[in-house]
């Protein structure tokens, strides 16, 4: 595992390409394909990663956590920085740092 910086709302992240991921109700289940293990994640994780199929900054995913989920944005920021930092430490996304070039 590789050492980063802290994740930032101007980051922006993107599913990785050696995983799968399906529904399974309101919640979703992924498939590392190159580990084979599966992770679960929850109603709003499951929206987090619909937004992620496409390269998106974490502020837009901030904005709509917070517009369609029933919680305050202090709150939605420090989930969603939690979340993205353990999806990046299984290498379930990739990161691009807003001071990449």
């Amino acid at each position: 595992m590789t050492q980063r910086n802290a994740v930032a709302l101007t980051d922006i992240v993107c599913v990785s390409a050696h995983q799968m991921a399906s529904r399974v109700g309101e919640e979703l289940a992924i498939l590392d394909l190159e580990r084979s293990v599966y992770y679960g994640l929850d109603p709003v994780g499951a929206r987090i990663w619909e937004v992620l199929q496409a390269p998106t900054a974490l502020s837009a995913v901030l904005d709509i956590v917070v517009a369609e989920f029933e919680v305050d944005h202090g709150t939605a920021h420090a989930d969603l920085l939690a979340l993205v930092d353990d999806l990046l430490d299984n290498e379930l996304v990739d990161l691009r740092t807003s001071d990449a070039s």
